[in-house]
């Protein structure tokens, strides 16, 4: 068995080896070809980018080029530009106004020559004319300085040598800007080609590591194929020795459960307590204990009492049991219902306990089987049904025999006991026959046979077993009392209108407040 225990542990290691390496050849394989596209990708991205540079780079210097031989300007930002348009405005209106004072200096120094005629008034006054209408023009442009210029150079012949400096400066920032757009094709040419170096190394580094990853996927593809042979024959021997222990299991199986059902019926499961008396009275047979409405407690539920010392709840020896009459936010009132001894009555700290209820959440029981609560022989389910709920519980699953109801509910975790009824312990006081047939044999070998399976199933789930007699010493059953029906409500309303006093008439009112008034005069000395 060890040497068996040693293959198959080894089988599990190289399945487990074959499947790690598997799944990284996969992932190495997966982020082999998403590198190898990713990098095509960027190498793509970068030579488009390197063209659209280029294409906007010509695009620049044409319409520079375009601008700057229109304008005539040396900066080629914008905003520099601009400032340099409106310096060269502001110069001109200064070199206007001296070439207005030359032109005058001009005509007086030719009319003291002995000049005449009106052409030098004229040219004169042409060009006031020309510098007032370019100093004053209120929406002012290039292309309107352009025009006053233009009409300057008619009178004057003094626009030639600007344009030839401009020039020259035009020229120069052409070819800078030429310089610097050759320089970022160069740096993007020069990115795309390390790119592509770099993605044919890391191609032939992973397809060397496929290579070796292939070598051992085949290699390990062999140890499996032993393995699985290896496999079928321990799967063989080990399907026969399962055959061969089958049918002992089954019979041990079957006697631990019938010893093991009959110890948990004997046996006392503690509980905890569910609250304490705080208060006694002898008189008017009341207590006080701490369960509250905020716990879900409400009025006629019937509590079990434990002495203070009890070495655990429930024991097979309960004081006796109240039932809540009145419940309330921090305590609740109960009615001393039943007294087991005299010479041991209930005190203040001693146990509070149900067995159907809990705070916060009511407790949750399964009935298994026949239920004979005053033990005449018949099933009494639906009377211990009304008792659990009127103590606050809740049947969550119910098992009747044959002809006593069907099948209700589910059995879960959250059901805290099954109950079920021996009549070994209990033995009914009166013998009942009923009629045999086919039928009813039938019907009774499948009760105890889904019977079987639901105790089984409870005890897989946790749930504890308790006997129908100690839950109906915990409920305070007695048999010369009848069973009551669940209370639904209390009409606080009616009972106090039931309990007041009779409305006088007329008449006894008249006659009392003339007994009274008789006695007052009597009285009067």
């Amino acid at each position: 068995m060890a040497a068996s225990s040693n293959e198959s542990q080894g089988l599990k290691i190289a399945v487990a080896v074959f499947v790690t390496l598997t799944v990284i050849l996969a992932v190495t394989s997966y982020f082999l070809y998403s590198s190898y596209a990713r990098s095509e990708g960027l190498l793509q991205s970068e030579t488009e980018k390197a063209s659209a540079a280029e294409r906007k780079a010509g695009e620049a210097v044409s319409n520079l080029d375009e601008v700057r031989k229109s304008v005539g300007t040396r900066a080629s930002e914008f905003d520099a530009v601009k400032t340099e348009i409106g310096a060269h405005l502001k110069k001109t209106d200064e070199r206007l106004a001296g070439i207005v004072a030359g032109v005058n200096a001009a005509v007086t120094r030719a009319q003291a020559a002995g000049a005449k005629g009106p052409e030098l008034e004229d040219a004169v006054q042409k060009a006031k004319l020309a510098v007032e209408s370019f100093r004053k023009e209120p929406n002012k442009n290039y292309i309107s300085a352009l025009d006053r210029m233009v009409e300057l150079m008619e009178n004057l012949s003094l626009v030639d040598a600007e344009l030839a400096a401009h020039e020259d400066a035009l020229k120069m920032s052409l070819e800078s800007a030429e310089s610097v757009a050759k320089q970022r094709i160069d740096v993007q040419a020069k990115s795309a080609e390390d790119a592509k170096s770099d993605l044919e190394a890391e191609h032939s580094k992973h397809e060397q590591e496929r290579q070796i990853l292939l070598a051992k996927v085949d290699q390990l593809t062999t140890d499996l194929d032993q393995a699985r042979t290896e496999i079928a024959n321990l799967t063989t021997q080990l399907r026969q020795v399962k055959e061969e222990d089958g049918t002992k299991i089954g019979q041990l199986t079957g006697i631990i459960r019938d010893i093991r059902d009959q110890l948990e019926r004997k046996e006392n499961v503690l509980d905890r307590p569910d609250g304490k008396i705080t208060y006694v009275d002898y008189g008017t047979r009341e207590v006080h204990v701490d369960i509250t409405r905020a716990q879900g407690a409400r009025p006629q539920m019937k509590m079990t009492i434990f002495d203070a010392n009890s070495p655990g709840i429930p024991t097979e020896k309960p004081k006796g049991n109240i039932v809540l009459t009145q419940v309330g936010e921090s305590y609740s009132i109960g009615r001393i219902d039943k007294t087991e001894s005299p010479i041991e009555p209930m005190r203040i700290g001693d146990i509070v306990y149900s067995p159907t209820w809990s705070p916060n959440e009511p407790m949750k029981f399964a009935l298994l089987g026949k239920i004979d609560v005053n033990r005449d022989g018949r099933d009494d389910r639906d009377d211990l049904k009304r008792m659990i709920e009127a103590s606050g519980g809740i049947v969550e699953y119910d098992l009747p025999p044959p002809h006593y109801g069907r099948e209700s509910g589910k059995l879960s975790a959250v059901i805290a006991w099954y109950v079920t009824d021996d009549p070994k312990e209990r033995p009914p006081l009166r013998d009942v026959y009923d009629a045999k047939t086919d039928v009813t044999i039938a019907e009774e070998a499948q009760f105890q046979e889904r019977y079987g399976e639901m105790v089984k199933e409870a005890r897989l789930l946790g749930i504890r077993p308790m006997s129908l007699g100690r839950l109906l010493a915990y409920l305070g059953y007695d048999m010369t009392v009848p069973v009551s029906g669940r209370t639904g409500g209390i009409n606080k309303d009616a009972l106090r209108r039931l309990t007041e006093p009779k409305p006088k008439s007329d008449a006894q009112k008249a006659k009392e407040a003339a007994e009274a008034a008789s006695d007052s005069n009597g009285q009067t000395p």
